[in-house]
C-alpha cells in the first residue's frame, strides 16, 4: 500500500510519528495538541491489525501550526 502524499509532496505520517516529530511522549498528547489548534487528519489508512483506522497527518499542517504560534483554543 502506497502512503498518500501531503501538500508539500512528503508522505503523510501516522499519529505516533507526528507526536515524535514534536517531541511528545504519547499519541494522546499529540491528538490533544492538534485538537486545540484545529488540525484534522489529512487522510485515513486501514489498520493492519483490523482495528480502528489509522489517522494520517500532513507535516505541512503541523509545521504551520508550530510556526504561527496558534494559541490553544
Amino acid at each position: 500500500m502506497r502512503t498518500p502524499l501531503g501538500r508539500d509532496g512528503r508522505p503523510l505520517v501516522d499519529t505516533a510519528m507526528a507526536a515524535y516529530s514534536l517531541g511528545m511522549k504519547t499519541t494522546g498528547q499529540f491528538r490533544e495538541w492538534a485538537r486545540r489548534r484545529g488540525i484534522r487528519p489529512a487522510a485515513w489508512q486501514p489498520n493492519p491489525a483490523r482495528g480502528q483506522a489509522l489517522a494520517l497527518w500532513d507535516l505541512c499542517d503541523i509545521g504551520e501550526a508550530v510556526r504561527s504560534g496558534r494559541p490553544a483554543a
